[in-house]
């Protein structure tokens, strides 16, 4: 007789491959196509480079599957010739606007202006992270690609772009306007070249501070109990969530309890437990371990097999309700790579500013261990709606056409009184929230899907098998490096804003793809199954994101705006007091024309 857990495997595979099988029959069977599309897929599939490959493609929509096995031919080394051509210096690009401040009138002056609420507002990041592609420059990102009309290269456009005239590739002959034009990277992907991987646009890290004294005796009343030795701990093994070095580097095990922040102090071997939660003290309880884990300054339960339920104690520091935020500003969480701000006027009181952030590249996440939807160029974006001056809902672009939430349901962070550049949150601290006012956002591994919690988040796939994962690795603040842009979407025009008023506009008026075209057949590193590739289409740009959408939510339809976040213990937070185009896996999900 066979075990439980062999039928519950053998039953999975079973559904996994019907699923496969159905999909494939479904090309042929279902409802069709547009005419183009079908066009183009017979194109793709022709350029397998065998009649059995070509063949179960067309019939059961295994494409490539010895692409997949033989994963030798995904790299390969360039052989150096001569010295490579110099590529444009891509910092100058943020100030090559041929706008001149000096000549606006006042009427255009307060056309380009974004009210400070906006930035008051404004959303913090927390990224993965075990992250592998963080942050990117458009700039950057536009220096390493090149312009291609379907997988042609444009001719005299090599080294020609930049983020002023990006916009001219729009009257490309037979581009349509640009929904035939690529940037197509000049780098296998594969074997991830460093604009690519943008590691040096990891938000900085608060300066390590000993001003702790490390023989104190260990916090407790109303901070918590003196703890025992630490239990053993359940930590995500996963090699490619692998911590950067420049987090731990200088951290020392905490004697006293305290970690997190400027502390210099990390949880792991700590006598007080293995965790650290974000308030900053070492334990080993689940409170520490799991949904307010600092993962940069200890360990962190496995979220996919997670430990047996435990009592939570109150972790709420005592004596703030009079607390004022320090006028000081915080420098840590900045990043080299530029957040994009996108403000609309929707009249009646109704501004919306749209946070975008970019990655050179989306990694798509896998189903039995086959990854599909990867693609060259990602944008996400969260919309903070603002009603006569006052934030009234929050959209996150997540999966399935995001998701919108009232202001109050969303958790909002605000620095530790103390100073030691920890931040506190209202979703475990109440005494804060009247006083709180950014919002907390969280950047999925790979996808960087935006979320409004940390954890699993399953999406499509039934049991799980397709999910995205978001913790409270390192914080982004936005607002410490953003070019900020005003859109009229009636007359479908953008202005730089005030604050950066040389900054060059053609590159959100171009609407091409910000990646590679998805790659042929014949490319080893192209396979599809069940209708899905592992390399899609990349994405188009902000002016394509619906910016003048009626609801908050970015999808058509009915719009929901959830009054308290999710999961499996849903927790509604009381109010404050007056207050990727197709849908693939690890794709975009939703690019329209513009609005």
């Amino acid at each position: 007789m066979q075990r439980p857990g062999r039928k519950w495997f053998f039953g999975i595979i079973g559904v996994a491959l019907g699923y496969i099988i159905l999909t494939g029959l479904s090309v042929h069977f279902g409802p069709k196509s547009h005419v183009a599309t079908r066009v183009e897929n017979m194109e793709w599939v022709a350029t397998g480079r065998s009649w059995v490959d070509r063949s179960l493609c067309r019939w059961f929509e295994l494409c490539g599957t010895h692409h997949m096995i033989f994963r030798s031919g995904w790299t390969w080394q360039k052989a150096a010739y001569g010295i490579p051509p110099m590529l444009p210096d891509f910092k100058p690009f943020w100030d090559s606007g041929e706008e001149d401040p000096e000549k606006w009138s006042q009427e255009e002056k307060t056309l380009r202006e974004i009210p400070d609420y906006v930035f008051d507002y404004a959303p913090y990041v927390h990224l993965f992270s075990g992250e592998l592609f963080w942050p990117s420059d458009l700039g950057e990102h536009l220096a390493h690609t090149t312009p291609r009309l379907n997988y042609t290269v444009i001719g005299g456009t090599e080294h020609d772009r930049n983020l002023r005239n990006l916009q001219e590739l729009n009257d490309i002959e037979k581009g349509e306007h640009s929904r035939f034009v690529y940037l197509q990277s000049d780098d296998n992907v594969e074997e991830n070249p460093s604009w690519l991987t943008s590691d040096h646009n990891i938000p900085s890290a608060p300066s390590p501070r000993y001003d702790v004294d490390p023989d104190a005796s260990w916090p407790h009343e109303d901070d918590r109990e003196r703890p025992e030795q630490p239990a053993e701990q359940t930590v995500i093994t996963d090699q490619s969530f692998k911590i950067p070095d420049f987090r731990t580097s200088e951290l020392t095990p905490s004697t006293n309890g305290r970690c997190g922040g400027n502390s210099g102090f990390t949880c792991k071997g700590s006598k007080g437990g293995q965790c650290c939660s974000i308030h900053g003290w070492c334990g080993k309880s689940d409170v520490y371990c799991d949904t307010y884990c600092d993962p940069l300054h200890g360990n962190c339960n496995d979220l996919l097999h997670p430990p047996p339920a435990t009592p939570k104690p109150d972790l709420r520091r005592r004596g703030l309700e009079d607390y004022k935020p320090p006028s000081r500003q915080h420098t840590f969480g900045k990043s080299n790579a530029p957040a994009i701000l996108v403000v609309v006027d929707k009249g009646n009181g109704t501004i919306d500013a749209f946070w975008f952030f970019f990655y050179s590249f989306n990694q798509g996440q896998k189903v039995f261990n086959i990854r599909f939807g990867n693609h060259v160029g990602d944008w996400e974006h969260t919309l903070v709606r603002f009603h006569h001056g006052k934030p009234e809902s929050v959209f996150f672009s997540e999966h399935d056409f995001g998701d919108a939430y009232a202001w109050h349901a969303v958790e909002k962070y605000l620095p530790n009184p103390d100073g030691s550049d920890t931040m506190l949150g209202t979703f475990s601290n109440d005494t804060i929230e009247a006083v709180a006012k950014r919002p907390v956002v969280y950047s999925a591994f790979g996808s960087h899907a935006m979320y409004a919690t940390p954890g699993l988040h399953p999406y499509v796939l039934p049991w799980g098998l397709l999910h995205d994962q978001t913790d409270r690795g390192p914080l982004w603040d936005p607002a410490l490096n953003v070019k900020s842009f005003v859109y009229d979407y009636q007359n479908h025009t953008v202005r730089a804003s005030t604050f950066n008023p040389h900054a060059p506009t053609g590159w959100f008026d171009y609407a091409g793809h910000w990646g590679d075209k998805y790659y042929p057949l014949s490319d080893p590193r192209q396979y599809r199954f069940a209708g899905q590739y592992h390399y899609v289409n990349g994405p188009t740009g902000p002016k394509f994101k619906r910016l003048g959408r009626e609801e908050v939510c970015q999808g058509r339809g009915i719009c929901h705006i959830r009054h308290w976040l999710g999961g499996q213990k849903a927790k509604r937070l009381r109010p404050v007091d007056g207050g990727e185009e197709g849908g693939l896996p690890g794709g975009n999900t939703t690019d329209d024309a513009p609005q």
